[in-house]
Parts: structure tokens; C-alpha cells; sequence
């Protein structure tokens, strides 16, 4: 995803595969359909990973779904701590 030596430097703050998809936790996944820095698949491998894992996906963002959509993230993420703890 990045060019050399970035990639080595991101790889090494990655986890492994078998740690993600043995997350007990409800984990809420949030992304940006327009993101230009991650792509969009990668928000759906953990939500497909992750066994109790929600996907909000929203539209005509970018990067900073926290940003570009502040009210909106900050009541997804709000309601989605009330319900889990």
C-alpha cells in the first residue's frame, strides 16, 4: 500500500490475522466510502474477520469520518457504547 520503506514500518504495527478474528469483543468498524488512504476493502475484512463486529460505512467521506461527519460519528459511536456496556 505504501512505498518503500514505509510499508516495512506498517507491516510491523499490523496484527496477525488469527488475533483479529479471535477478538471476543463487539467492535464497531467505521469508514469512508471515498477514503483515499485505506481502502474500502480493508474495513470489510475486519468486519468479516471479526466475529461480532458492526460495519458503518459513510458515504461521501473521506479519511476523517470523524471530521468529515462529526455529529453523525460521534451518535454512532455513542450509541454503540450504550448498547455494549
Amino acid at each position: 500500500m505504501f512505498p518503500v520503506p514505509r510499508q516495512a514500518a506498517v507491516d510491523a504495527l499490523c496484527s496477525r490475522e488469527a488475533d483479529i478474528r479471535a477478538l471476543p469483543n463487539e467492535t464497531l468498524v467505521i469508514h469512508g466510502r471515498e477514503d483515499r488512504v485505506i481502502p474500502l476493502g480493508n474495513a470489510l475484512t475486519l468486519a468479516d474477520w471479526i466475529p461480532n463486529a458492526q460495519l458503518h460505512v459513510f458515504g461521501k467521506c473521506g479519511h476523517w469520518t470523524q471530521i468529515e461527519h462529526a455529529a453523525r460519528f460521534a451518535r454512532l459511536v455513542g450509541d454503540f457504547l450504550a448498547e455494549v456496556v
